[in-house]
């Protein structure tokens, strides 16, 4: 391939150049225009600011003027005036503040009584005048106004008090010109006065104002309320606002208007932004040139590289490198191009290995195609010897191939597959469609595959079950179908016989309990109604025994021979089940209404009647004894469950006393109203965790040693809704039975921790000892959920001993011995409870490290009479003592014993002799035993 011929138009140099330029350009607009943004958001908002304090200032100025009029107004001598019947001259006040158009003194009617100034000056209106001259009746204070007709002007009604102790009203009216001008000449800004129909009342410097105040008008809303508005003018711009007057001030609807020039704020606002511009314009020139320099030996090395890279293509490895080494010697600083420059060297490197590589993969793969073709007759050999039955024929299912295992299957010679058609191969299916029909989505092109079972015939007429796969593939006479099947005969009849063993017993070919049930239930719903339907249950008497004597075989043995008798036995309607290990069941469908000549005789359906037969075990014969009951379905709630369950209670019970034959069930069988009972006893249990109605009675134990209670045991107690409190023997058997334990061990184990941190609240310093369960004291969440009740209670685990109960059922040793470890880094201490009555307590004492061990009231009850209670408890004491344990003798209840047991080296004692379980309240924590 030749080097590329492209012209470069646009080097990446300047392209590199231009988008810096445009980026830095984008930059700095941006950070320009938010400047500028911001520097005009400030102007405005001081103008803002500014037109508030205008407004301000306007009132305070006006306010002080009109204190100022109301003073000159006060001090007018009137009393001189009213005393001369002609019209005196013109009051001093008037004459010497030309603003005062008009001077009148009225007396407290308001009735004039002398005037001064031109004849038709402005007069206050009427309805204003008396509203003023009221004011002043009521408050005795002067009252000003600003009042506006075609101009604008202030009265003042001042109230004056004679020397004869007359009040007079002076009253004077002055332009408000003084004022506006005033306010104009102290704040630079121009002023007007409008009223409720825009129309301007009077303004500062009306060659300029009037012009604004039109422009600024042309704002939408400007003028119908108070506002204020930023705008640019003809003459600049302008910070505008308007505002009603003080009701102080004018009880007209007039609003003033002001008018403050803000150019000052956008000269600075421009030189700001030239100075930003002419800033940016440098450092976009710094930047530019600075990338130049940057970039140009760079972009020199990568252009030399994009003309020497073309050589590739060539395989023109010696000039590719020539050209590129030289830029890669003597670099102080390498970039990225000089990398990728030793990149394509190594790439140059590898390509020109991997043509040498080529070469000899191109001789590898002759040689393959030569191995290929030896494989392909493999493969032919493969397929004829395969265990499958591989066919290939048309879409019209004209055979082409059969290989040899079909061959064989079907029993054609390799020379008839040509003429025959896959129907002669593959049986129709139940249905009667032939393997066409049934392959007809993939002749007609619609799926390219299929799956299917059916049958293959020999010519001996057996029959082979085959699953098949369907494959439409492509051939160079066209598509054909290729199937490929595999004999499933064997797995059918195995497929066969597991069905038959999921609904019968392996052993005695009845029903297994499972099957029995299920059809059971549906012939007490065929025939409840019209026959008398009974469940009838047989046990072999002491089977177990004849396990153990004459081995499983004849155990089997004697399962088959009890099936056959059981079968001989029944000869109405039935169905017969193994329900048990050596249980059998059958539901009896008897009809009551059949003539006598076809009631079937069941002479072994009567109380009392004896079921034996015998079998042969080792050349004996053997005596089998079976006890049965019967359970009569009586209404239609019960269940094939109710049944059963009343026929096992009612063997539980026979096997005990009335072994070897029939019993009927009464409708009023203890058994059952003993599972009731049991089953409101639980109901209770669950109840009364709900609700917490389960209290604690502490039993002291007393410390030899130190001659004084150290801690007490807790006895829980759970309180019935009507509030007896029941011991543990009336619950605590049907609660391990139903796994209510762990609930009412963490329920205890809440109580003890509350009483424990009240006693510490209360300075007293006992422990107690809980009783724990196996069952929870193996539990994986037992320490989580310790430490969470030890940090709800702010109890303290140093004051707590667990009592192991149960220890026979704790299963795995280790993780029991980890836990007690565990327990310990909390200073939780460990004791064994009622040590010596198990096979394993000596076990667990060798391996677990508990603290004390607590010796059975069984053996101390009788200590002071029995010798060898004495002889036992002695050798358990000293076994805990050289083990290093604190024993605990519990069930002490005589002062006999109690000497006994302190001769021995017990440490503690508890019993009835110390004191009975009481109610905290009522225990006595200084007792002290009587000393020998």
């Amino acid at each position: 391939m030749s080097q590329s011929s492209t012209q470069i138009r646009l080097s990446l140099q300047s392209k590199l150049l231009l988008i810096v330029v445009l980026i830095m350009s984008l930059a700095m607009a941006g950070n320009i225009t938010i400047d500028y943004l911001n520097f005009v958001a400030a102007s405005e908002k001081a103008g803002m600011k500014r037109l508030d304090i205008l407004f301000s200032t306007f009132e305070q100025l006006t306010e002080r003027s009109t204190r100022l009029f109301e003073q000159e107004l006060s001090q007018i001598p009137i009393e001189p005036y009213l005393a001369k019947k002609q019209l005196p001259d013109l009051p001093k006040a008037l004459s010497t503040n030309p603003n005062i158009a008009t001077l009148r003194i009225l007396n407290f009617n308001g009735e004039e009584l002398r005037a001064w100034g031109p004849e038709h000056s402005e007069d206050v209106p009427a309805l204003l005048q008396q509203q003023l001259i009221n004011l002043v009746r009521q408050n005795q204070n002067p009252v000003s106004n600003i009042f506006c007709n075609s101009q604008c002007f202030q009265t003042s009604f001042v109230p004056v008090v004679t020397d004869g102790g007359k009040t007079y009203l002076v009253n004077g009216v002055r332009s408000l010109h003084s004022i506006l001008f005033d306010f104009s000449a102290i704040t630079a800004a121009q002023a007007a006065l409008i009223n409720s129909k825009t129309d301007v009342l009077i303004a500062t410097n009306a060659a300029t104002t009037l012009p604004l105040l039109e422009e600024v008008t042309q704002l939408s809303g400007f003028m119908k309320k108070t506002a204020t508005a930023y705008v640019g003018t003809s003459q600049g711009v302008v910070a505008a606002g308007i505002k009603h007057l003080d009701s102080r001030l004018s009880t007209d609807s007039l609003r003033l208007v002001l008018l403050l020039d803000d150019n000052n704020s956008q000269v600075i606002i421009r030189n700001s932004l030239k100075n930003s511009l002419g800033a940016a314009g440098v450092a976009l020139l710094l930047t530019f040139m600075l990338t130049y320099l940057a970039l140009r030996k760079a972009l020199q090395k990568l252009f030399n590289l994009s003309r020497a890279i073309p050589r590739l293509s060539d395989s023109n490895y010696d000039d590719l490198r020539a050209a590129i080494i030289p830029y890669t010697e003597q670099t102080r600083f390498p970039d990225e191009i000089d990398q990728l420059n030793l990149t394509v060297l190594e790439v140059a490197d590898a390509l020109e290995e991997m043509e040498a590589s080529v070469a000899k993969h191109r001789e590898d793969l002759l040689h393959t195609i030569t191995e290929l073709e030896a494989a392909q007759e493999f493969n032919d050999a493969l397929v004829n010897d395969s265990p499958l039955v591989i066919a290939a024929y048309t879409l019209k299912g004209d055979m082409v191939q059969l290989n040899d295992y079909g061959c064989r299957l079907a029993g054609w010679r390799k020379s008839e597959v040509a003429k025959r058609s896959v129907a002669d191969l593959i049986l129709p299916d139940p249905v009667g469609n032939t393997i066409l029909d049934n392959l007809k989505p993939l002749t007609q092109g619609r799926e390219s595959r299929a799956q299917s079972e059916q049958l293959i015939r020999n010519r001996q007429g057996s029959v082979s079950y085959l699953t098949w796969i369907h494959a439409r593939v492509s051939s160079q006479t066209g598509p054909i179908i290729l199937s490929v099947g595999l004999d499933v005969t064997e797995r059918r009849r195995t497929e066969n016989r597991l069905r038959w063993l999921s609904k019968h017993d392996a052993i005695t070919d009845l029903l297994n309990r499972e099957a029995f049930h299920t059809e059971a239930s549906q012939l007490i719903q065929q025939y409840r109604d019209s026959h008398r339907v009974e469940l009838m249950m047989f046990d072999i008497d002491n089977f177990s025994s004849y396990n153990d004597l004459y081995g499983f075989q004849h155990g089997d043995n004697m399962l088959r021979e009890t099936a056959r008798y059981i079968e001989g036995l029944i000869t109405c309607h039935t169905i017969i089940g193994r329900t048990g290990t050596n249980e059998f069941s059958a539901l009896l469908i008897i009809d009551d209404r059949a003539p006598d000549t076809k009631r079937i005789e069941m002479p072994f359906c009567t109380d009392g009647y004896s079921l034996r037969f015998y079998s042969k075990a080792e050349g004996d014969s053997v005596e089998v004894n079976l006890t049965a009951a019967i359970a009569r379905h009586q209404t239609d709630g019960d269940t094939v469950d109710d049944l059963l369950s009343n026929c096992t209670a009612t063997l539980r019970t026979l096997k005990t006393i009335d072994r070897g034959k029939v019993n009927y069930i009464s409708a009023g069988f203890d058994s059952r109203a003993a599972r009731q009972e049991k089953l409101q006893v639980q109901d209770a249990i669950v109840k009364a965790l709900a609700d917490e109605r389960f209290v604690l009675l502490y039993q002291p134990i007393y410390n030899l040693e130190r001659e004084r209670i150290t801690h007490c045991e807790c006895l829980v107690r759970m309180v019935t809704e009507n509030g007896k409190l029941l011991s543990p023997a009336a619950f605590m058997d049907i609660a391990k039975d139903n796994g209510l334990m762990p609930r009412i061990d963490y329920l205890v184990l809440k109580m003890a921790l509350r009483q424990l941190r009240d006693w510490a609240d209360n300075n007293i310093h006992l422990k107690l000892s809980v009783n724990i369960t196996a069952v929870t004291f193996e539990s994986e969440r037992f320490v989580q959920q310790l430490q969470r009740l030890l940090d709800e209670t702010g109890a303290s685990g140093s004051q707590l001993i667990f009592e192991i109960v149960e220890t026979e059922a704790i299963n795995n040793l280790d993780s029991a011995k980890a836990l007690c470890d565990r327990l310990a880094k909390l200073d939780i201490q460990i004791a064994f409870d009622d040590f010596g009555i198990g096979f394993t307590s000596f076990e667990y004492l060798r391996d677990l490290p508990v603290d004390f061990i607590k010796i059975d009231q069984s053996f101390i009850r009788y200590l002071y009479k029995r010798k060898s209670d004495q002889l036992l408890v002695k050798s358990m004491v000293d076994m805990a003592l050289a083990l290093g344990k604190k024993v605990v003798a519990e069930g002490v209840e005589d002062d006999g014993s109690a000497d006994l047991l302190r001769d021995m080296g017990v440490h503690y004692l508890q019993g009835y002799y110390i004191s009975r379980p009481k109610r905290v309240s009522e225990l006595d924590l200084n007792y002290s035993m009587p000393t020998l």
